[in-house]
């Protein structure tokens, strides 16, 4: 009897491996799939990118419009400009971001909950709402068509998110550690930055990385608070869609190019993103 079910026992279990990792090469391939589409769209023809059917597999590769990106130098700004917008967004949210989050988690006062609610309230509305009135402001402060306004703008939206996302790190940490710190003669802002900061550290660092990205891709602002000289490059990226024609040959390794400093921030930070978000659950 033992010997006939250890047989099954194992076909099942080499059955179900199978199946599971079937399955999850299978969703692998749908997630990689339009990244994998943009790579080798990037090195076809223009010939071949408008053909019917679909070249899958180009027949001949060509770097030459990855050469012409790199050339324009109006294109290159805007990748400097995109890093130093989405740099000095993240930096400016985290700092701003964990002090608030620290007065809203640890101090005691009229209203805290309808404060926090309030900025919290605050993500739900859409871009679109705000454009109008972000463009006024940015106008009467002489910051229309600046890093500075962009900045301001962007910060308008990843703060919330900061302040959210950091709140419930420190709700995990126990008060306990933070009071024998101050019984050991630590200020409460030597106390941040030496307990606080580095137990959460991990937290911070996934909510920089979602910070980043969102400034990094971030459209809608950039393309009515910017002008040709501080353009970012989404905004630029579009550019590539004329009245007569769409730039594919470009706008492929444009989408490319934009993709790298992402993956990059991602592939070095994964271990501190999956850590990061789990320790915000835990409470």
């Amino acid at each position: 009897m033992n010997n006939t079910a250890t047989p099954r026992r194992t076909l099942r279990r080499a059955v179900k491996g199978i199946l599971v990792r079937g399955i999850s090469l299978s969703l692998m391939l749908y997630v990689l799939f339009p990244f994998l589409w943009l790579v080798l769209s990037s090195v076809k023809l223009p010939v071949e990118l408008l053909s019917r059917p679909p070249v899958i597999i180009p027949e001949k590769l060509t770097f030459k419009y990855y050469a012409n990106l790199f050339e324009n130098g109006s294109f290159m700004t805007a990748v400097w400009n995109s890093l130093i917008v989405a740099g000095f967004t993240t930096l400016l949210s985290l700092v701003l971001g964990v002090f608030a989050s620290y007065v809203f988690a640890r101090l005691k006062f009229p209203g805290r909950k309808t404060v926090f609610l309030t900025i919290l309230g605050s993500q739900m509305l859409p871009q679109m709402a705000l454009l109008i009135p972000l463009f006024i402001l940015m106008r009467m402060t002489g910051l229309l068509y600046s890093f500075q306004g962009l900045v301001l703008a962007y910060i308008t939206f990843s703060l919330p998110y900061v302040v959210w996302m950091y709140y419930s790190f420190l709700q995990s940490l126990p008060h306990e550690i933070e009071e024998a710190s101050r019984i050991d003669g630590c200020t409460r802002l030597q106390s941040i930055f030496r307990i606080m900061l580095p137990l959460s550290a991990t937290g911070l660092t996934a909510t920089g990385v979602f910070v980043f990205i969102g400034a990094w891709n971030e459209f809608l602002l950039a393309s009515v608070l910017t002008d040709s000289g501080s353009r970012t490059l989404p905004s630029r990226i579009s550019e590539f869609i004329g009245q007569d024609r769409i730039a594919y040959e470009l706008m492929f390794p444009a989408g490319v190019i934009s993709c790298i400093p992402v993956l990059v921030l991602v592939l070095y930070f994964q271990k501190y993103i999956v850590q990061g978000l789990t320790e915000g659950g835990v409470k």
